[in-house]
């Protein structure tokens, strides 16, 4: 288990955003999430309607490297 302190200074260190959350509780889950949401960048509003639906590509088979093993191919 990680201090309290501990891990406030790590993230005032790293520019980070902290809150102390519980899964079991559900203390600041959702203020959490709230918090990252608001940090997140604005959506481009630019290029014509089809350029904005097209999305992120998640799966870039081009130039993706397959290795043996793992549990995803």
């Amino acid at each position: 288990m990680v201090e309290f302190d501990e891990a406030q200074a790590y993230a005032e260190e790293n520019s980070l955003l902290f809150m102390e959350t519980s899964a079991k509780t559900a203390m600041n889950v959702n203020d959490i999430f709230l918090a990252i949401a608001k940090k997140l960048p604005k959506s481009e509003t630019t290029g014509t309607p089809q350029q904005r639906q097209q999305g992120v590509r998640l799966n870039n088979e081009q130039g993706a490297q397959q290795s043996e093993g793992g549990c995803c191919k």
